[in-house]
């Protein structure tokens, strides 16, 4: 099921194609991630610095429309304060000339342990409410026309983190 997230790209995930992963505290993931043109030939990213960079937010009702493969969030709230983003949250280059990379999204994406995250109350065994991390792929590259000037993007894929 996919959040659709304005400017997102898509991910594919075990098979399927999502803007935005339901996971499990605990759980870490590395995604691949390709970077291509719009005929999908692989874009070169030697001259490109990719960093990572994530927003957290509450959410107090998650709600699935299996019919629709919607995934409906009721009063999401921007966190305050936002704390720090794991350190080993990150994206490597693999291939630069094939335009490819990993992004870890690591079994602390909540901030477990981190200093000035809000505290998550635990209920039977669930989060109320549930933690949405907005993770972003941030990208500054040389400008094609004028490559003095540096471009900068967000690329952000959703998380919502549910508690065991």
């Amino acid at each position: 099921m996919s959040l659709l997230l304005s400017g997102a790209k898509s991910i594919t995930f075990a098979g399927t194609e999502m803007q935005c992963l339901e996971i499990y505290t605990g759980e870490a993931y590395t995604i691949g991630v390709n970077f291509t043109d719009s005929a999908s030939v692989p874009i070169d990213i030697s001259t490109w610095t990719l960093t990572t960079t994530c927003k957290y937010y509450s959410v107090d009702t998650v709600t699935y429309v299996e019919a629709l493969g919607e995934i409906n969030l009721g009063n999401i709230t921007l966190d305050a304060p936002q704390g720090q983003k794991p350190a080993d949250l990150d994206i490597s280059v693999v291939s630069a000339v094939g335009g490819t990379a990993a992004l870890f999204i690591p079994s602390n994406l909540t901030g477990d342990g981190l200093l000035d995250r809000p505290t998550v109350e635990l209920v039977s065994g669930n989060a109320v409410p549930t933690v949405l991390v907005i993770v972003s792929i941030d990208v500054s590259r040389p400008d094609s026309i004028v490559p003095a000037n540096t471009n900068f993007s967000r690329e952000p894929l959703g998380f919502i983190v549910r508690y065991q």
